[in-house]
């Protein structure tokens, strides 16, 4: 004899299966969501800890300049920290024009470009 659940047509199952797919599709979604948002949280206490630790390290350098230019005037230019200050001030500035152009060299568009990914998909695209 055949059962109830044998008799149930091609079209019942398909339904079924389809609206399992839909409702597994929206669940996951529902986790992307979550997962995501979580993500989110974490990116903005990231951001907050990088800025703050950024900002004590700079009051943390300032202070050792500072402290540079109080040896300095002592040491080498007899009570005359204004010269320390100059001196250092040059050679700081000096320091932070090379790093400036080093950085703005590496983060050129013709630099970022991921060549390689893009030789490679001009490759499979064409043969």
């Amino acid at each position: 004899m055949v059962t109830t659940q044998t008799n149930r047509g091609v079209g019942s199952l398909l339904r079924e299966v389809a609206e399992d797919g839909a409702h597994l599709a929206r669940q996951e979604v529902h986790l992307a969501r979550i997962e995501f948002a979580q993500i989110a949280r974490d990116i903005g206490k990231g951001t907050g800890y990088t800025v703050a630790a950024g900002m004590i390290g700079l009051l943390t350098a300032q202070m050792l300049v500072f402290g540079i230019v109080l040896l300095m005037g002592d040491a080498l230019f007899r009570g005359h920290y204004w010269i320390a200050a100059f001196v250092l001030t040059i050679l700081l500035g000096a320091v932070a024009f090379f790093l400036l152009k080093r950085g703005t060299a590496l983060l050129s568009p013709s630099n970022i470009k991921p060549e390689e990914t893009l030789a490679t998909l001009r490759r499979t695209r064409n043969g």
